[in-house]
C-alpha cells in the first residue's frame, strides 16, 4: 500500500495499516516527516513555524500522546493562553512540533521516502492508496493518474478551499522583557495577527526567536508582497511585543493551504477497488492536529475493510 504524504494523517493512516498486517510505505515531497506540524533550524535558533500547539480530546489521540510524553516525545506547553487561562493543556513537541510525527515514524516502524514527488500513482502500483496532501494537490495527481471518483464526489471534493498563512521566523537578539512566561500570544479577534510564539520560552529554542503567525485576511492580502515588505508590516505590528529588541536575521513561511474553509463531516472518503483509494487530512472530520490524526485513522480503517472483504 502506498501512502501519499507524511504529515500526521498519512502516519496515521500507515501505523493503522501496519497494525493490520499491510506493508506500507509513505511518500512524502518534503526533505522529512510532518507537515505542517513543522520545526526549522536557522541562524543558531530552532523555530515550530506550522502548527504551534494541539489538544487531546478523543481516547485514541489522548492514548498516543500519553505514550508519546512517557517517551519524551510531547510535552505540555500550557493551559491555556489568556489572562484566565482554561486550564486545558496544549501540547507542543519536546523538540519542536515535528518530534512529534518522528516518534510516531520511529515507534510505529514506519518506511518513509522523503524527496519525493509523486505525479502519477500508476507509476507506483498497490492496491490502496491514501492521499493526505490538501485536496487540490490530491485532486492533480488523481486526475494524471486517472484514477478520480465519480463526478458528483469530484465536484464536491473541487469546491473545497483553503485558508494561507503567512509565517514570519524572527532571530532576535535578546529576549523580550515583556512577554508571557510560557511564551504563547493567541489572537482570537485581531484583524492582522493570529499567533505570537517565543520558541526560546516555548522550551525548544536555546536562542531568542520569535514565530509570527499573520491572520489569514492578512496573509492574503500580503501574499505576493516582497519578504522585506512582509518583514517591514509585521515589525509593526508587534512592535510593542518586541520591546525594542532588534531582529537579526529572518525567514518566511508562505503556507498555501494552511486550513480548510470549510471541514466536512465525515473523516474520510474512499472510492474504488483494485486500487482503492481514500483521502485523508484536515479537511476532513476537523482542521485541527486531532482531526488529522482521526482521518487518517479512519481512511485506514475502511480500506482495511475494503480489502478484507474484496
Amino acid at each position: 500500500m502506498i501512502v501519499i504524504g507524511a504529515g500526521i494523517s498519512g502516519i496515521a493512516a500507515a501505523r493503522t495499516l501496519h497494525s493490520y498486517g499491510h506493508v506500507v510505505e509513505v511518500i512524502e515531497k518534503g526533505r522529512g516527516v510532518g507537515g505542517r506540524m513543522a520545526t526549522r533550524r536557522f541562524a543558531g535558533a530552532r523555530f515550530d513555524h506550522g502548527a504551534q500547539f494541539f489538544t487531546s480530546r478523543g481516547s485514541e489521540f489522548t492514548k498516543l500522546i500519553e505514550n508519546a510524553n512517557r517517551d519524551g516525545a510531547v510535552k505540555k506547553w500550557t493551559n491555556g493562553f489568556s489572562d484566565n487561562p482554561d486550564g486545558y493543556a496544549r501540547w507542543c513537541g519536546s523538540s519542536g512540533m515535528t518530534s512529534l510525527v518522528k516518534w510516531m515514524v520511529a515507534e510505529g516502524n514506519i518506511n518513509v521516502r522523503t524527496a519525493t514527488t509523486v505525479t502519477d500513482l500508476r507509476d507506483m502500483p498497490a492496491n490502496a492508496y491514501v492521499l493526505t496532501p490538501p485536496v487540490p494537490q490530491s485532486l492533480a495527481i488523481l486526475s494524471f493518474s486517472q484514477m478520480l471518483p465519480n463526478p458528483k464526489t469530484q465536484i464536491e471534493l473541487s469546491a473545497i478551499s483553503y485558508k494561507p498563512t503567512i509565517a514570519i521566523l524572527l532571530r532576535l537578539d535578546q529576549s523580550p522583557e515583556r512577554f508571557p512566561e510560557h511564551g504563547g500570544v493567541q489572537f482570537l479577534e485581531h484583524r492582522d495577527l493570529a499567533f505570537i510564539s517565543d520558541n526560546q520560552r516555548k522550551g525548544i529554542s536555546d536562542e531568542p526567536a520569535f514565530t509570527v503567525h499573520l491572520s489569514n485576511e492578512l496573509s492574503d492580502s500580503l501574499w505576493e508582497d516582497s519578504d522585506e515588505e512582509v518583514l517591514a508590516a509585521t515589525t509593526a505590528l508587534i512592535k510593542d511585543h518586541l520591546n525594542g529588541v532588534a531582529v537579526t536575521d529572518f525567514q518566511i513561511q508562505r503556507w498555501r493551504y494552511a486550513g480548510p474553509e470549510e471541514v466536512r463531516a465525515e473523516p474520510t472518503i474512499v472510492w474504488g477497488a483494485n486500487p482503492t483509494i481514500a483521502l485523508a487530512g484536515e479537511a476532513f472530520a476537523g482542521p485541527k492536529v486531532e482531526g488529522a490524526f482521526r482521518s487518517g485513522v479512519a481512511a485506514a480503517e475502511m480500506i482495511n475493510v475494503a480489502l478484507s472483504s474484496s
